[in-house]
């Protein structure tokens, strides 16, 4: 009895795959179609909109490697002051290899003493 029942569910299983199969076809129909071309436009669409995208933040991304720049030379010359002012009045130590000093004052005019 255990393999008419075993044989009987085959049969219903069977019949359900084969109608199944049946009733398939291998051709969309108009209203597959008009969805598959909507999906089509949208996914063009999101791919411009990701191009887009990715051209915006490739821009971006140059405009903020060029402000990193531009403030890494901002600090680095804004040490160079620091150590400068840190250094005053002596800001250039080799000054006096350059600068020689001021000459001796001028004698003072002697008065001739003039005939009359």
């Amino acid at each position: 009895m255990n393999s008419l029942k075993q044989w009987i569910a085959l049969v219903a299983i069977a019949a359900v795959v084969t109608g199944g199969l049946s009733s398939c076809s291998n051709k969309a129909t108009e209203e597959q179609m008009k969805t598959l071309r909507e999906l089509d436009q949208s996914r063009d669409a999101l791919r411009m909109d990701l191009d887009r995208a990715m051209q915006t933040l490739r821009d971006a991304q140059g405009k903020l490697a060029a402000q990193d720049r531009e403030l890494a030379d901002c600090n680095q010359q804004t040490a160079a002051v620091k150590a400068g002012l840190a250094q005053w009045p002596n800001v250039w130590p080799d000054a006096a290899d350059w600068n020689p000093p001021p000459p001796p004052p001028a004698p003072e005019p002697t008065k001739k003493k003039g005939r009359k």
